[in-house]
């Protein structure tokens, strides 16, 4: 279990049961936290680690229908966020709805595509990318930069399987966007302009969600349609090939979310509609035809809603997915998998996740405090303040994944992992694959198990690419494991803190600034920390930590609010158990007005 002494908790709690498990969830209300602390008309949120320290850090698109800038937050790794103030990606106004995360030129700095609705001109959508850690340099000039439409989402996705990530733009009422990218040495982008996926100008597309659904290899695409339209499957035939199919739904779908619920190594399909209707599970036969079929398992057809948001996740960690959905202007619902052999689901009634209305519309889920349990971020639309609910977790095994290719795109979009496990002494597998998007603008590129009491993994098989699967067995459990593409697996046992090898003051960054600017620093042990900022004549400018603080790393932000020039930062740190063990650095940051 999590000590939180930092975050004030709701007093609501969520109880739900899992094979003989419970837990809770919390809602985060801590008004520093700059996550549930802002008020936009937030559409969708995508969790990456862009500045690989291994903790997901948070995307979010806000504007909708209205002007406002983005926001990126920073996990400070103590379980809240920073929030990021400076550069082109938090200060570039437009009527933002989603982003989607993926390293499109290879070079192991995540990069982020934001659309924008409503034909923004002068916005456009916005490309960026990324430069290391916080910074992101803007692309403007060529597609997809310079196009503009009624956007609504996007993707990266390897379409022709080269290794490197295509873009793919659905548009409202308008044809949608494909990219194919050069790759190397430029990596640049060829909007295409013809073929089924493109063409469709007049339906009112709101999702698309891409995944293997029939195991060769090739990403799929569904497109969800609002206004009573039917929705649309594209398969993927490689050479830019796809045969349409059409769904006879006539609903108003808003979002979609693939994944394994039954674990039998075939992906299905949840659609998520709007305007007082029910949703719809598509159930996938597997070989040889692969035919997804409409299913009532209790999540299905009972509920009527304004359905936007959802994500598959085995929040209680029993080794079956179960599933989140958002409802805009009422309570959002979760649905638990009770697993083999029926599979069905149970709607919990009770707690917080499930008795907190809010115009939500994007979900996502993430182990964002690195402790096994899958927390929950649901952004709300009409100004409302966004949610974080925190999964206490139970005595449940787990692991996370993050997957790195070589020879396929460097941040994995369309691998697949299965593993083996035994769970209550039956071995089953699970199977997930790394996505662009899930339910409605949003996005984890980790892959989260839950391995119920098993003691270890027996079998993982890595399917990189059509001709490239690799196989390991006996893996630990409860941490995060790295597998690269070709070079094996490297696990870190995140449950336990990283304790650093001595103090440690860092360069404040970025440096030089304007409006602020972060100061990260490493505490071998629990000490006393003072961190004062002084101007460069030595008067106090301001206290930045005036306490006593754990072990391990630490951030903390400083506004500036005064005139330009050279300022110093002077850390002091004395260990609580050791007296004579002393830590003091001072150095020079830049403010620019």
């Amino acid at each position: 279990m999590r000590s939180l002494p930092f975050l004030f908790l709701a007093l609501s709690l969520v109880l739900f049961a899992g094979q003989s498990h419970s837990q809770t969830f919390t809602k985060v209300t801590d008004p520093t936290n700059p996550i549930v602390g802002d008020h936009f008309n937030s559409g969708g949120g995508s969790w990456a680690d862009f500045n690989n320290d291994g903790y997901l850090d948070l995307f979010v698109a806000n504007g909708n229908d209205s002007s406002q800038n983005n926001s990126l937050y920073l996990n400070d790794r103590h379980g809240s966020f920073i929030k990021v103030s400076n550069g082109p990606l938090v200060h570039d106004g437009g009527t933002s709805i989603g982003g989607t995360w993926g390293d499109y030129n290879n070079d192991g700095s995540l990069d982020l595509f934001v659309t924008n609705r409503l034909f923004s001109t002068p916005f456009g959508n916005f490309f960026y990318q990324g430069a290391g850690d916080t910074a992101f340099a803007k692309i403007t000039a060529g597609r997809p930069a310079t196009d503009a439409a009624n956007s609504n989402s996007s993707s990266w996705v390897d379409v022709d399987g080269d290794g490197n990530l295509d873009l793919f733009v659905v548009n409202f009422q308008g044809n949608n966007f494909l990219y194919y990218n050069s790759g190397p040495p430029s990596y640049t982008f060829t909007r295409v302009d013809t073929g089924s996926i493109v063409n469709d100008g007049a339906a009112f597309s709101i999702v698309g969600a891409w995944a293997d659904y029939n195991n060769d290899g090739r990403p799929d695409l569904f497109i969800g349609n609002a206004g009573n339209q039917n929705d649309l499957l594209f398969t993927n035939n490689g050479g830019g090939k796809f045969s349409k199919s059409t769904f006879a739904d006539g609903k108003s779908t808003l979002g979609a979310s693939w994944g394994d619920y039954d674990n039998d190594g075939n992906l299905d399909l949840f659609v998520a509609n709007y305007s007082g209707q029910t949703n719809i599970l598509y159930h996938n036969s597997g070989p040889p035809n692969y035919t997804l079929t409409p299913v009532d398992t209790g999540i299905a057809s009972n509920d009527a809603g304004n359905h936007v948001g959802s994500v598959w996740g085995d929040f209680n960690n029993d080794g079956n997915l179960d599933l989140f959905v958002c409802n805009d202007g009422g309570n959002n619902a979760l649905y638990l998998n009770s697993g083999p052999p029926a599979y069905g689901f149970t709607k919990v009634t009770t707690g917080i996740v499930v008795n907190d209305p809010g115009t939500s519309f994007g979900c996502a889920a993430a182990d964002f405090d690195n402790n096994g349990s899958l927390d929950l971020f649901v952004a709300n639309h009409l100004g409302g303040q966004n949610f974080l609910y925190l999964n206490n977790g139970n005595s449940n095994n787990w692991v996370n994944i993050k997957c790195a290719g070589t020879t396929v795109n460097r941040s994995a979009i369309g691998v697949k992992v299965r593993i083996k496990a035994a769970i209550n002494g039956i071995p089953r597998w699970q199977t997930q694959e790394v996505m662009a998007q899930t339910g409605y603008n949003s996005q984890n590129l980790w892959l989260h198990f839950g391995l119920g009491d098993a003691g270890m993994i027996d079998s993982v098989r890595i399917d990189w690419r059509p001709g490239v699967t690799e196989y390991y067995v006996n893996q630990p459990i409860d941490r995060l494991i790295t597998f690269t593409e070709g070079s094996g697996p490297a696990s870190v046992a995140l449950s336990q803190p990283v304790i650093p090898a001595g103090y440690k003051i860092l360069q404040n960054y970025p440096n030089p600034f304007n409006p602020s600017t972060t100061i990260s620093y490493d505490l071998p042990a629990r000490s006393f920390v003072t961190i004062r900022v002084y101007d460069i004549l030595g008067r106090d400018a301001g206290t930045l930590v005036n306490k006593i603080q754990e072990t391990g790393g630490h951030t903390v932000q400083w506004d500036g609010g005064l005139s330009s020039g050279l300022y110093l930062y002077r850390m002091e740190a004395v260990s609580v158990s050791d007296p004579t063990r002393r830590f003091v650095e001072t150095k020079k940051m830049e403010l620019l007005r």
